[in-house]
């Protein structure tokens, strides 16, 4: 638990809540909905072991040593980020740190059209990856690089449904589906809106 220490496997990380930089300050569920598919993103890495979503979000909003994060949830690294839209745009800093020693291994920042925020994940895996010397294979590989570009307002609807649906009560799993189904009909080519509105209606 986020409570008690335990010892970090060399191989282990922890998405801790990317933080909301926007201007207009209203981007909470957008950022969560990005920790969410960074972790995903980050799980599909063969030899790494990455924590699960709800002992990291203990920490959110906490201004937590990051060496205390590790012990906490037996990481070695953690890694994290911020997110700022702006005119259809998206600026994500990542930075990956070492628990045991609160060093920064790297800082990147991508600042991309929206509708690459996809690849951006996919570019700070593969960087996780190689510092942790983790080899991507060539399966994941290939299901990283088949994400195409997505349109900005069906990725957003779709990490606003990932938001509510992980509320799991029932108001919020109506409007999970709600923003699932807008989701869709903003981009019928975006597999990750279906598969959302699927679990959101499971």
């Amino acid at each position: 638990s986020a409570t008690s220490d335990t010892v970090a496997e060399p191989k282990s990380i922890a998405v801790l809540p990317v933080a909301d930089f926007s201007e207009d300050g209203k981007g909470t569920p957008f950022a969560d909905g990005l920790t969410e598919e960074m972790l995903n993103t980050l799980a599909q890495i063969p030899g790494l072991r990455v924590t699960a979503r709800t002992s990291a979000f203990v920490f959110k909003d906490r201004k937590e040593d990051v060496r205390k994060i590790g012990r906490a949830l037996g990481t070695r690294y953690v890694l994290e980020g911020s997110v700022r839209r702006d005119n259809g745009r998206i600026r994500v800093t990542a930075q990956l740190i070492d628990a045991q020693n609160g060093y920064h291994l790297w800082s990147k920042t991508f600042d991309r059209p929206i509708g690459d925020v996809l690849a951006v994940q996919e570019d700070i895996a593969s960087a996780v990856a190689e510092s942790l010397q983790v080899t991507l294979d060539g399966e994941s590989k290939i299901q990283l690089a088949a994400r195409r570009p997505v349109k900005m307002d069906s990725y957003e609807l779709y990490l606003l449904g990932r938001h509510y649906q992980l509320q799991r009560t029932p108001e919020s799993m109506v409007k999970a589906v709600e923003y699932q189904q807008q989701a869709v009909a903003a981009d019928p080519r975006f597999a990750l809106a279906y598969a959302g509105l699927a679990d959101a209606h499971m």
